[in-house]
């Protein structure tokens, strides 16, 4: 049997896949299978998969039309047959003892889940190194489902929880559970992670930083964010506040962390407003910022939440105080400031 599947999402990729294929196949670890889910590319990624996969039979392409992200890891899934599975991207980097040492720690711990930290690394709009930040976790071993469940704010809070990437998951769960992703326009890795919690007795997670994530200063999430944002974070919010509460986990510090995790989402969203090529008037940013800070549910977690740092702080103050002008002339400086900096 096949001891790890591999399930990489492409779409349009091609600047990227010599690298990323190549580092999957001179991993360390060699008995995997490599399953490329092509997105419908419109570019050759298609072509330069195929080469890769005529001359190591590890590696399975599967064509599909365009579905997003979270349909083609299910379609990953489905095609899987490895004990253990990894998600991976193919614009970032990955040490080469990464399957190894992840294998390792779920086979010889024997346990549910691994998780291990990642470095942040920032590029310009020539994929050059702008920066990098290391998240690496304390180590530990929960040993029953109550214990993961009761230590899952932590996990988020030690910016290990969320993320696919950064864990080794049993198939047998995955498929027996029939956990899937689900078409949200953010946070499917979040509430996919959630399910497979409340199904899992024995997590491991490892100090080592073992994946490097790739964050494009020049492409920031928030551009890609629509007019019906709002409902968006509004739905990750409640699903994930749902399953907290049918946990029996719903306590302040849940609250909490949930509140600000939902005000930061907000915040980004500034961003996106005030962004200075937005084809949006500025009557039009000031409608659409009162807006959002009308909404009953943005205030009740405006109350409730617990910025970090000087800037979200005093942003918070002009939030609550409804005070929309201050709020785009500060993040307009965040943005410059971000942007001389190449942040």
């Amino acid at each position: 049997m096949v001891q790890i599947s591999i399930i990489v999402p492409i779409y349009n990729g091609a600047k990227y896949i010599k690298e990323c294929l190549e580092m999957i196949i001179n991993q360390t670890f060699k008995d995997f299978e490599l399953i490329i889910i092509d997105d419908g590319s419109t570019d050759n990624s298609k072509e330069m998969c195929t080469q890769y996969a005529k001359i190591d039979s590890r590696i399975k392409l599967i064509s599909k039309e365009n579905g997003g992200t979270w349909a083609a890891r299910n379609r990953g899934i489905d095609e899987s047959i490895g004990k253990y599975i990894i998600f991976l991207d193919c614009d970032d980097w990955y040490e080469d003892n990464l399957f190894e040492k992840m294998y390792e720690n779920i086979k010889n711990n024997d346990v549910d889940l691994v998780i291990s930290g990642q470095t942040n690394v920032f590029v310009d709009k020539n994929g050059e190194i702008i920066r990098k930040t290391t998240v690496l976790p304390n180590k530990h071993n929960f040993k029953t489902k109550d214990e993961i469940l009761e230590n899952y704010i932590l996990l988020r809070e030690e910016e290990i929880g969320d993320t696919l990437w950064n864990k080794i998951y049993k198939s047998e769960i995955i498929k027996k559970y029939n956990l899937k992703f689900e078409n949200y326009k953010r946070g499917e890795d979040t509430i996919f992670n959630a399910n497979y919690y409340q199904h899992i007795n024995k997590c491991t997670v490892i100090s080592e930083a073992l994946y490097n994530y790739r964050i494009e200063n020049a492409n920031p999430v928030w551009l890609k964010y629509s007019e019906s944002y709002l409902d968006i974070v509004s739905s990750e919010n409640d699903t994930i506040v749902g399953k907290l509460k049918e946990w029996g986990k719903y306590n302040q510090v849940a609250m909490q962390y949930q509140a600000t995790h939902f005000t930061y989402r907000i915040i980004e969203y500034f961003y996106r407003i005030a962004y200075s090529k937005s084809d949006l008037s500025l009557k039009s940013k000031f409608k659409e910022i009162l807006k959002l800070l009308d909404n009953e549910e943005v205030r009740k977690n405006l109350d409730n939440s617990n910025v970090i740092g000087k800037f979200h702080k005093l942003l918070i103050k002009f939030m609550k105080s409804k005070n929309v002008l201050l709020i785009l002339f500060l993040v307009r400086i965040k943005l410059i400031y971000n942007n001389i900096k190449g942040l």
